[in-house]
């Protein structure tokens, strides 16, 4: 006999127990006793000595594999949930979870569109798109370590001179921002403006991870390396802009 959690959930429900006895032979499903462990119900084991006489033994509490956040207890992980670190789940639309997603979907796209751009006769370009892929990748990997985000360089620079260069193009560059995007832009500036916008999306769904109900704003090193990513291609939009990487 099987004993699946739908026919405890009838059972407890009609009479609430917490002590429950599995006659010989029965099968209680991993979902069944994870019912059981969730309701504090002590498992007893009906069996019988080789003088068939009846006994009466605990069961030993089976170790959950995964736990929830809030210390809830999983034999078997539920479809819609997901690891966020080791053993630990949650739903699959958290807001960690959401900007694993906007972080793999960057990478993605810019590895796409630095294999597109890939030139040979142009080592600045490819330099710098190379730089880009580390940086979002050191995110990436300080994210879901849940670890401090080392100090690097991006386009050569440090973080704040990152920031200080794209609040000046006129003094770095001799070019006003670039307000107006249009189709008279280079090709490379129009794509890496597209990244630039998917980046601002992964910074703001960062805030949202990372900014509790209380307003206690944590992993304050990862948002502000996704605000210095956005700069650091709006830079390399104003060397696009300027022909450092070739007129396309």
């Amino acid at each position: 006999m099987v004993l699946t959690e739908d026919k405890l959930k009838l059972i407890f429900k009609n009479e609430p127990f917490i002590e429950f006895v599995v006659e010989e032979g029965t099968i209680l499903t991993p979902s069944a006793k994870q019912f059981l462990t969730d309701k504090s119900v002590t498992i007893l084991k009906n069996k019988f000595d080789k003088k068939e006489v009846k006994c009466l033994e605990v069961e030993k509490p089976i170790e959950a594999k995964y736990k929830g956040i809030f210390g809830e207890s999983y034999f078997e992980k539920p479809e819609y949930m997901t690891q966020i670190f080791g053993n630990i789940l949650v739903r699959k639309d958290s807001k960690r979870i959401i900007l694993r997603g906007k972080i793999d979907t960057f990478l993605a796209k810019w590895l796409v569109l630095q294999k597109e751009l890939e030139d040979k006769k142009n080592s600045l370009l490819n330099k710098d798109m190379e730089s880009i892929s580390q940086f979002i990748k050191k995110i990436n990997l300080a994210e879901i370590l849940d670890e401090e985000l080392e100090e690097i360089k991006i386009l050569g620079e440090d973080l704040e001179s990152i920031k200080s260069i794209s609040h000046n193009p006129k003094k770095y560059f001799n070019l006003n921002h670039l307000f107006d995007i249009s189709v008279k832009n280079n090709i490379i500036v129009l794509k890496l403006n597209e990244l630039r916008a998917l980046s601002r999306e992964m910074e703001i769904a960062g805030v949202e991870a990372f900014t509790e109900v209380n307003g206690v704003v944590q992993r304050k090193d990862l948002l502000k390396a996704f605000n210095r990513l956005s700069s650091g291609i709006y830079i390399m939009m104003l060397k696009g802009e300027k022909g450092e990487y070739g007129n396309r």
